[in-house]
């Protein structure tokens, strides 16, 4: 890093044992990292091993391995985030597909995280604020549902390469002048988009904030625009990419209604109801709002610090806009705000008192309230599931299993197929996906169920409302012929799931009837 690298706003403190740390960790930017790792070790090893704790991230991690069995992404297993994640869960297949392989990944990927917070940090403070706020984008991550393999655990690191190279590039874009670390981090922006459509808000305010720098700047009208020019291509690059491979493989359609018609063609929750989540989530995000808007002032007087101080402001700002533009909001939406709100906090943490009073609380609070750490129920999982597994196993000796509700990766922990492209379960319980998917969800769950699965398995509560009624009475018809049912309690991020396993489910014809049931609800 250069020019700004060498300016810090507050100097470190003297004495104590935070001196001490902060001159330790400031040697080196190795020890800087096995220190955050270290850190993100301690707070996510709970939930190693517990393939159930999130929703999202094992069924990420059953599309990677059926990938790596030979599904082709959309057409054989369909869902709507872009490719990259996937991909990266198929990587992860290869080296081992036990649980821990993808959530040691995590780590990794939240570990390089919140080193970058660190390292933007240190433009803008001493070393004790600027590791101070990596340990706090650790611990968000952790309560914001990014304790595992959540997308924006790996493509976070990917936005804070592409916001550190502007910050770096200061200077040289108020010359007008671009540089291939530049062009690199725009290019990782552009790669972002292919773990998550959302980060489309932060990758057009990187790219306004370019435009603006080099108009502005000192090269001229044609050469800016040139240079605008190169890094829109590097930053559409890796979407091209994408886009030229499935068009040459005759799909593009199915990409385009994956990526992008389908995210308008669900149904959304209501403004009231997403009108609290969002008022929610700024409460969880409480903190490092007041501790970033405390330390603004003092970085504001500094000269040189002034200018990217504003641009992690408004950093800030895009990624505030686009949780509220979005037509729904999960808790894990917010993730991407925690990069810029623990940047701007570090300052706030490199006071002496009252700064790591604020992280204390920081940690212990979102600790205390984050799923991983709730340790009684991280260890009854641990015992549960293999004992679940074991028993659908035993039950669906031809591996014909239905899972219709969360625990997707089910089917690859027993060697199952899933008997639809809709693997995902809450694309066949939940309301707002149907249609979504381009096919009849009703009819497509009929096919299934026609086809005579062996077993099935549900679990209440279902997590994701409004309900597709049709399918749940499908489903439930379907259920009562079944020989044996018999329930297990596993746990989730939220807490306890009742989860009930129905087999012998095959050995009576039941195609007629679903086919009955199915066109009555259906009609009415």
């Amino acid at each position: 890093m250069t020019g700004m690298t060498m300016t810090v706003a507050i100097p470190p403190p003297s004495g104590g044992a935070q001196s001490r740390l902060s001159a330790l960790v400031e040697r080196s930017r190795l020890a800087q990292f096995l220190f955050l790792f270290g850190f993100a070790l301690l707070i996510r090893s709970p939930t190693f091993g517990d393939w159930n704790f999130e929703v999202d991230d094992q069924f990420y991690a059953l599309v990677g391995q059926r990938l790596v069995d030979g599904a082709r992404l959309y057409t054989d297993i369909w869902d709507r985030k872009p490719p990259a994640l996937f991909l990266t869960y198929s990587l992860i297949a290869l080296v081992s597909r036990a649980p821990i392989a993808w959530q040691i990944a995590a780590l990794l990927a939240a570990t390089a995280g919140a080193y970058g917070v660190c390292r933007i940090s240190r433009l803008l403070t001493g070393p004790f604020g600027a590791l101070a706020a990596g340990l706090a984008y650790l611990v968000l991550l952790n309560r914001l549902g990014g304790a595992t393999g959540q997308a924006p655990v790996f493509y976070n690191p990917l936005m804070i390469v592409a916001a550190g190279s502007i910050i770096n590039t200061l200077e040289a874009l108020r010359d007008g002048r671009i540089n291939s670390r530049l062009v690199t981090g725009i290019m990782a922006a552009g790669l972002a988009l292919l773990f998550k459509q959302t980060a489309i808000f932060e990758c057009i305010f990187f790219g306004f904030y370019i435009c603006v720098a080099l108009l502005r700047g000192r090269s001229g009208l044609a050469r800016a625009s040139g240079q605008i020019a190169l890094l829109v291509i590097a930053a559409c690059l890796p979407t091209l990419i994408v886009f030229a491979w499935y068009w040459q493989d005759g799909h593009l359609q199915t990409l385009w209604h994956a990526l992008v018609a389908s995210n308008f063609s669900r149904g959304y929750t209501g403004f009231a109801d997403r009108t609290v989540r969002f008022i929610t989530g700024l409460g969880m995000l409480g903190m490092p709002i007041v501790f970033g808007a405390l330390a603004i002032p003092q970085l504001m007087r500094d000269r040189v610090l002034r200018a990217p101080t504003l641009f992690v402001i408004l950093w800030s700002g895009s990624a505030f806009a686009g949780l509220a533009i979005f037509p729904n909001i999960r808790i894990h939406y917010l993730l991407p705000l925690v990069t810029p709100l623990c940047i701007l906090s570090a300052s706030f943490f490199e006071r002496h008192r009252t700064g790591r009073l604020g992280l204390i609380v920081l940690i212990g609070t979102n600790l205390a309230f984050g799923g991983a750490w709730n340790l009684a129920d991280r260890w009854r999982n641990h015992i549960a599931l293999p004992r679940f597994e074991r028993y659908v196993a035993e039950v669906t000796p031809h591996r014909k299993l239905l899972v219709f509700g969360t625990p997707s990766l089910l089917y690859a922990r027993i060697g199952a197929i899933p008997p639809s492209r809709l693997a995902f379960p809450p694309h066949f319980f939940e309301g707002g996906e149907a249609g979504a998917s381009g096919m009849d969800e009703v009819a497509e769950l009929r096919r299934v169920l026609d086809a005579g699965p062996e077993t099935v398995v549900t679990v209440k509560p279902l997590r994701f409302t409004p309900y597709n009624m049709p399918n749940i009475r499908q489903v439930a018809h379907y259920m009562r012929q079944c020989r044996q049912h018999r329930a297990f309690t596993i746990y989730d991020h939220e807490g306890p799931l009742q989860a009930t396993v129905s087999s012998g489910c095959a050995a009576r014809p039941y195609a007629g009837a679903a086919l009955s049931l199915s066109r009555n609800l259906t009609t009415s």
